[in-house]
C-alpha cells in the first residue's frame, strides 16, 4: 500500500470511528489542499448512509493576504461550498477573521502598537490574525459540545496539514505533544478538549506535489496547475495556526513564505512581493508601503517617549497634597521637604513607546493613496472607521473621517537612536542635521507628561523628548526639563530649532492660553535662575577660597519676583 493509500485509509478509520467534531485546517496551501483532496476522496467513496459527520472547513481570513492569495482563497472556499453541495458532501466552510480590536489596521493604525521584525522577541500578531479567531471557535465549539465523562475529554478532532519533512522546527513543535513518534495523533498545547490528528505527518513533499499533480482537477475543483503557480514547490504556507505553542515562532519566520504582506518578519525585500512583482503583479505600491511602515517603526520622531502603560500608570497616581513654593526658600525645612518629595522626569535610556499618532496618519493616508491609485482593496471603510475611534480613545484626538485624504508621503528617512540616547549612525539614513532643544518647566512628572500630551493634541503632531531635572542640592531647588529632538527638512540651525519647539509649545505672541502662558514664563525664570546658579557653582569651584554662596537675593515687587542674578 503507498502512502496516499495509507493516509486515506487513517482518515477512513477515524471518520468512521470517531464520535468528536470533525474539524479541518484549510489555508488553501498544498499541504492543507493535499489534506483535504484525501479526506475528500475518502467521503466520496464511502457509501452515503455513512457519511453521518458534518466535516467543518476551518479557514483563517487575516484581512492582510496579498490581494491574489485573498482572492484564490476567497474563491476556492466558494468551489468547495458549491461542490460539496453538488456532490452530496457532509461539508461546511467555517471562515474565522479577527474580532475588530484585534484587526491589523485597528492596532497598528489605530493604536500604534509596532509590528513584529526579526529583532523582537514576541510576535502578537499571529496572536491577533490567526491563533485568535481559531481559538474563539474552538470555545464556541467546545461550550456547545456534550460533555464527556472520564480521563478523555476531547470533543474535537482536528485535522492538520503538518509535515515532519517540513522543517527541523515544524518536527520538534509536531514532536512535543505527539502521543509517539509512530503516532498521528498529538494533544493541543492549549485545550484538553481538542486531539491533533497530523494524518500527513510522514508524507514528503515529493510524494504529496506527484499526487496533487497527477490528479490535474482536485475533487473540489480547484486545479492543482493553479495551486502550484500560486505557491511554487519550493515555497511554504503559511499555516492556520490554533495554540500559543505555535504562536511561539512567527507565521513569516521563513523568508520563502506566502501569507500576509505586511509581515515584518521578513526585510523590505519580501520575497513574496518581489515574486509577485517579477511575474508582473502591480505590487510595488504594497513592497513601497511596507518599507515605510518598517523604516518609520524606528524612527525616533514617529515614536513615543513611553509605553502607553508608563503613562497610564502615573495617571493613576494620586495628587499629592499642595506643595511649598519652589521659590519659597525662607522655610528650610518645607524646602527641604519639597526637594525630597518632588515627582522627577527621568529616564537612564531610550526606550520608546508605540507609533506617535502623526505617524500612524501618515501611514494611514499613504495607505489610502496606494489603494487608490492601484486599484487594490487594501482597507475598508468600517476598518478606517475603527482606525479612528482608536485616535478618539487612546489619544483623545477627533479626526473626522472626510480629514482623511489619500495622500503620498514623502519620507526623508528614518532617524534612529541607541539605548544610550545617542544617535545610531549605521542605521540612520536621514541627512537632516539634530539639533537638541532644552526646555526646563517647574512641572512635575504628572503635570509635565500631560501638559506634553496636551500639545501633541492640539497640534496633532509630535515631538519627541528625553524627561531630565536640574538639582541643586545645597540650595534643596529642583525642577524637571526636557530635551526636544528636531530633525526637519527646512531646519538648518539651532536657532530655527529653537523657534521651532516654541511654536509647537504654543509660545506665540497672539496665540499664548494661560497654560501655554505659564510654562512660557516658568521657562524664561528657570532658565535665567539655572544659568545665574550655575555660574554661581562654577565660579566657587574657581575660588581658592572656601566660602559658602550668599543667598540669591529675591525681591516681591507689585507681586512680580525678581531674581538678582
Amino acid at each position: 500500500m503507498d502512502t496516499t493509500q495509507q493516509v486515506k485509509e487513517a482518515i477512513k478509520n477515524n471518520y468512521l470511528t470517531d464520535n468528536r467534531k470533525q474539524v479541518v485546517l484549510y489555508s488553501g496551501g498544498k499541504d492543507s489542499s493535499y489534506l483535504l483532496t484525501l479526506l475528500w476522496e475518502v467521503l466520496v467513496e464511502l457509501p452515503e448512509h455513512l457519511r453521518t459527520k458534518t466535516v467543518y472547513i476551518m479557514n483563517s481570513d487575516t484581512g492582510v493576504e496579498a490581494p491574489i492569495m485573498a482572492d484564490y482563497v476567497e474563491r476556492t472556499l466558494k468551489t468547495i461550498e458549491h461542490e460539496a453541495a453538488l456532490q452530496g458532501l457532509p461539508i461546511v466552510v467555517e471562515r474565522v477573521r479577527p474580532n475588530i480590536k484585534n484587526n491589523f489596521w485597528y492596532r497598528v493604525l489605530g493604536r500604534g502598537t509596532l509590528i513584529s521584525t526579526p529583532n523582537t522577541k514576541h510576535h502578537p500578531c499571529t496572536h491577533w490574525l490567526k491563533i485568535g479567531p481559531t481559538q474563539e471557535k474552538f470555545k464556541e465549539w467546545i461550550a456547545n459540545a456534550p460533555v464527556r465523562l472520564g480521563e478523555d475529554k476531547s470533543v474535537i478532532t482536528c485535522y492538520m496539514g503538518v509535515r515532519n519533512e517540513e522543517g527541523a522546527r515544524r518536527k520538534a513543535s509536531i514532536s512535543k505533544f505527539q502521543l509517539s513518534e509512530e503516532s498521528l495523533w498529538a494533544k493541543h498545547s492549549d485545550f484538553d478538549e481538542i486531539m491533533c490528528f497530523h494524518a500527513i505527518k510522514f508524507v514528503t513533499a515529493d510524494e504529496l506535489w506527484f499526487e496533487l499533480l497527477n490528479r490535474g482537477t482536485l475533487p473540489f475543483g480547484v486545479t492543482a496547475e493553479e495551486l502550484s503557480i500560486q505557491y511554487g514547490e519550493g515555497i511554504l504556507e503559511c499555516a492556520i495556526k490554533t495554540s500559543t505553542e505555535q504562536g511561539k515562532s512567527s507565521c513569516g519566520a521563513s523568508g520563502g513564505r506566502l501569507g500576509c504582506w505586511i509581515c515584518g518578519m521578513v526585510s523590505g525585500k519580501d520575497p513574496m512581493l518581489l515574486r509577485f512583482i517579477e511575474e508582473g503583479y502591480n505590487y510595488e505600491g504594497l513592497l513601497e508601503w511596507k518599507t515605510l511602515m518598517l523604516q518609520m517603526r524606528n524612527d525616533i520622531r514617529y515614536r513615543e517617549v513611553f509605553p502607553r502603560q508608563h503613562y497610564n500608570r502615573i495617571q493613576k497616581f494620586r495628587d499629592k497634597p499642595a506643595q511649598v513654593d519652589l521659590f519659597d526658600t525662607d522655610e528650610s525645612t518645607k524646602a527641604a521637604n519639597y526637594f525630597q518629595t518632588y515627582e522627577r522626569a527621568l529616564t537612564d535610556s531610550y526606550a520608546p513607546g508605540g507609533m506617535t499618532l502623526e505617524g500612524r496618519r501618515l501611514l494611514l493616508e499613504h495607505l489610502l493613496f496606494v489603494q487608490e491609485r492601484d486599484g487594490h482593496s487594501l482597507i475598508s471603510e468600517d476598518e478606517v472607521q475603527a482606525v479612528l475611534e482608536a485616535w478618539k480613545d487612546t489619544e483623545g484626538i477627533c479626526i473626522e473621517r472626510s480629514e482623511i485624504k489619500p495622500k503620498a508621503m514623502k519620507y526623508d528617512g528614518e532617524l534612529v537612536f541607541l539605548p544610550n540616547k545617542t544617535v545610531n549612525t549605521k542605521a540612520t539614513k536621514n541627512v537632516n542635521e539634530v539639533f537638541y532643544v532644552t526646555i526646563e518647566l517647574n512641572k512635575e512628572e504628572k503635570e509635565l507628561y500631560t501638559f506634553l500630551k496636551n500639545r501633541q493634541r492640539v497640534n496633532q503632531t509630535s515631538l519627541f523628548f528625553f524627561p531630565d531635572c536640574t538639582e541643586f542640592k545645597d540650595m534643596k531647588l529642583v525642577w524637571n526639563k526636557v530635551t526636544f529632538v528636531v530633525c526637519k527638512e527646512g531646519i538648518r540651525t539651532k536657532s530655527e530649532a529653537t523657534e521651532f519647539v516654541h511654536k509647537w509649545l504654543g509660545w506665540r505672541y497672539g496665540s499664548f492660553t494661560e497654560e501655554t502662558k505659564k510654562a512660557a514664563i516658568n521657562f524664561l525664570i528657570l532658565s535665567a535662575l539655572s544659568e545665574g546658579l550655575e555660574k554661581r557653582q562654577q565660579e566657587q569651584q574657581n575660588s581658592i577660597l572656601n566660602d559658602g554662596l550668599d543667598p540669591l537675593p529675591v525681591t516681591k515687587t507689585n507681586g512680580q519676583l525678581a531674581f538678582a542674578i
